[in-house]
């Protein structure tokens, strides 16, 4: 494998929403749509936003919730693994300049394969909401 792959398919620090003000940003301003699994809300980011600003502006970012109600740590730590996984792995997928949060639905079951397809089919949905938007 090639180090630029290798070097695409890493989860990064820059590739995740760390502050709570981000947090706060996106779900007050951001779109979020569900399945029967997932709810994703994301926002659109421009470099005005950006504190402190991110040298890559074309990356998708990634911020990750898992409410108490879900279960308990082993749970919770599971889904974290599993969506971190997804977003890893298509990543190259997404649309570039979103900042998206994933949490799950309340009595969903962690299923690889199934977080796989309901991460892609909501971020895909997000994204062509916000570009009509635009």
């Amino acid at each position: 494998m090639a180090s630029t792959e290798r070097q695409r398919l890493c989860f990064n620090k820059s590739q995740r929403v760390l502050s709570g003000l981000e947090f706060g940003r996106i779900l007050r301003y951001g779109v979020c749509k569900a399945d029967h699994l997932l709810v994703v809300c994301a926002v659109a980011r421009s470099p005005k936003s950006q504190n402190p600003p991110l040298d890559d502006l074309s990356e998708t970012r990634i911020g990750i919730t898992i409410p108490k109600k879900t279960g308990n740590a082993v749970t919770r730590n599971r889904w974290k693994r599993l969506l971190r996984e997804a977003f890893r792995k298509q990543q190259h997928q997404f649309p570039s300049h979103l900042d998206i949060i994933v949490r799950p639905k309340k009595g969903a079951v962690p299923d690889a394969e199934r977080i796989n397809e309901s991460l892609q089919k909501l971020t895909q949905r997000v994204a062509k909401y916000i570009d009509r938007r635009s």
